[in-house]
């Protein structure tokens, strides 16, 4: 029955909600311990200049004689205070003495609102920047089961719910300090008085509880809709050109207004559940101070004095009951931004498979070699268990040798499992089975940044931001290059055009440099390869998307390179196949021919049929 009666309290209290949040939201000791000395303050400063009403309001009614009879310890407390100081009991004494906790409480106060600012805003930053940690730490399988904006939307909006939420929780405190304040005041007066009151209030709660639970089940579903929202407003931002092109402007614009619509109709939902609350909790709180001086005048026979004083502290633990029902709204509905950054910040910790080793990867000496290599692509689920897509088995036992310095081409039909194989060599993805090693040190020892730091990666549609030439080109280097650096590697890349534009290397690329063609786009990123120094360098299929003037560029810059570093390339093109040391043909997970084109085209079997076909032209 305690047991029962202890939980009840807490569910009131929002007790129970707080505990989950706190396990969510990190917040330090003397944050909290800040807050809760300003709100104890508060409620002392509150509660000693309330209490001084009563001796002004018995001066008022009998004069100075009587200004503490019968007004219980507090005051006659006050009467030996002012008895040592030698202060008189006279009126303009009991205002000063009075007016002087009501102003230090002002200005506590305002220090409390000056830190729960700052408390506030270093809670929404540290929840921020600990989901984007874990965030950045996932796999890119995470990736692809979550749109871009939806994880901008938790990252943005639903960890600033955090700081709200912790400041609601203790103006929760707060008010609960000042509630049991002003309970204590009305047990000095009357004891029965204080037991109506309570029972009233009790009553409220009780049945407001239902329509709070239902404001918390609005917050998760408006929390889910803005998310989804937010990822279809920045998938169709970064499709602009797809709908301008099929001129679907209307039906994108009827789409977002959908959305905003349900976001609407939760709003009205919850308006009125809010102005439920009210309608119910005001005739109540009304019909207790009714109901008290009823009780005060016609059971108790209290003085005028003392039923002034009830009724003023009545007005203010009404009000302080109403902000608190207030409050516990307003945690219901911030629990559900935090509870979405909970779950996204799990399952971006489950999807981390990938451990960091002990070693340095300091480039690659002898040979890279893979043996018995094997992946899969796991099962994905959503977050209520919903299974999303099954897993798939995308290699199946790749074993291969590359020398340092050599040129290995990977072909094969699209859907082989070629560019799987490449992400596993700086471990995006890590393998299922098998072994990768570098120099004889297996891949899992070294560190991972390191290892992905040490090999160059240059994708189909080169991976640049909306900045300058300049800050692309030195986007995550360990070391400040120097003009003659920067010089080489966009020469090396045949992307020395930089320096004839207008601002030269300060000239802004535009949103995934679209002011600039794919072949220039494509060089960019390359000279980005480049200057970083890497003596792996792996490209998946540079060429594929590129006029014949461009990939004349890359292939001159591949020969280049040929027998400097170590290169892996995808390629459908025969112009970049036929000049590496080694072609591995990828069908259906597994290495199914290896040697020069020369070699295979002798041997007349699978890579002869594609090269017939035209399929590497």
């Amino acid at each position: 029955m305690l047991k029962k009666a202890i939980h009840t309290l807490a569910e009131y209290l929002r007790i129970n909600a707080i505990r989950r949040m706190l396990r969510i939201v990190d917040v330090k000791r003397s944050e909290i311990a800040g807050l809760v000395t300003f709100a104890v303050l508060f409620a002392i400063f509150e509660g000693i200049g309330i209490s001084l009403l009563l001796p002004i309001l018995q001066y008022a009614e009998s004069g100075g004689a009587s200004a503490f009879e019968g007004s219980g310890f507090i005051w006659q407390a006050l009467d030996k205070f002012m008895e040592v100081l030698h202060l008189p009991v006279t009126l303009p004494v009991l205002l000063a003495l009075a007016f002087a906790p009501i102003l230090m409480r002002q200005v506590v106060f305002y220090f409390n609102t000056w830190y729960s600012a700052v408390v506030s805003s270093r809670i929404a930053i540290r929840m921020r920047m600990q989901t984007l940690d874990t965030v950045l730490d996932a796999d890119p399988e995470f990736f692809g089961r979550h749109a871009v904006g939806k994880l901008v939307n938790v990252l943005i909006s639903q960890t600033s719910a955090a700081g709200n939420a912790i400041l609601a929780v203790i103006r929760q405190l707060s008010i609960t300090l000042l509630m049991a304040l002003y309970v204590a005041i009305l047990l000095a007066i009357s004891v029965p008085l204080t037991l109506v009151t309570l029972a009233f209030a009790l009553l409220v709660s009780t049945l407001i509880r239902a329509a709070i639970r239902r404001i918390r089940e609005f917050g998760i579903e408006s929390a889910g809709i803005s998310q989804e929202m937010m990822g279809k407003i920045v998938e169709r931002m970064g499709l602009m050109r797809l709908i301008k092109l099929r001129d679907m402007k209307r039906v994108e614009s009827e789409r977002i207004r959908v959305f905003s619509e349900r976001m609407r109709q939760l709003g009205i939902k919850r308006a009125r559940i809010g102005a439920g609350i009210e309608v119910t909790a005001d005739p109540l709180l009304m019909l207790s101070v009714f109901v008290t001086l009823f009780i005060g005048i016609s059971v108790l026979g209290m003085t005028l004095a003392q039923l002034g004083l009830v009724l003023f502290v009545l007005s203010r633990l009404n009000g302080k009951v109403k902000e608190f029902n207030q409050g516990r709204q307003n945690i219901a509905a911030d629990m559900a931004g935090i509870l979405l950054v909970q779950q996204t910040t799990e399952e971006a910790i489950r999807s981390n498979r990938i451990t960091s080793g002990p070693v340095l990867f300091e480039g690659l000496r002898r040979e890279l070699v893979l043996t018995d290599v094997t992946f899969e692509y796991p099962d994905s689920y959503t977050a209520d268990g919903t299974l999303l897509s099954a897993g798939k088995d995308v290699l199946r036992g790749i074993s291969a040798s590359i020398p340092a310095g050599s040129f290995t081409a990977l072909v094969g039909r699209s859907g082989a499992g070629k560019s799987t194989l490449v992400e596993l060599l700086p471990r995006l993805h890590e393998a299922t089975g098998g072994t990768i090693t570098y120099d004889g040190v297996d891949i899992r020892q070294f560190q991972v940044g390191s290892l992905r730091k040490g090999i160059g990666y240059l994708t189909q549609s080169a991976m640049l931001f909306n900045d300058t030439v300049r800050e692309n080109l030195i986007y995550g280097l360990d070391f400040e290059p120097s003009e003659e650096q920067v010089r080489a590697a966009l020469e090396g890349a045949y992307a020395a055009f930089v320096y004839d534009l207008p601002n030269g290397l300060e000239t802004h690329l535009g949103d995934r440099g679209v002011r600039f063609s794919g072949g220039e786009r494509q060089r960019i990123g390359l000279a980005r390869v480049l200057l970083a120094d890497t003596t792996v360098l792996i490209l998946d299929e540079p060429t594929s998307a590129l006029d014949s003037e461009s990939e004349a560029f890359i292939q001159k810059a591949l020969a280049d390179l040929h027998g400097k570093k170590t290169i892996i390339v995808i390629a459908h093109r025969l112009a970049t196949v036929i000049k590496a040391d080694q072609l591995l043909l990828v069908e259906d997970g597994l290495v199914v021919e290896r040697g020069t084109h020369d070699e295979l085209v002798a041997k007349g079997e699978t890579y002869q049929k594609l090269f017939e076909t035209q399929l590497l032209a």
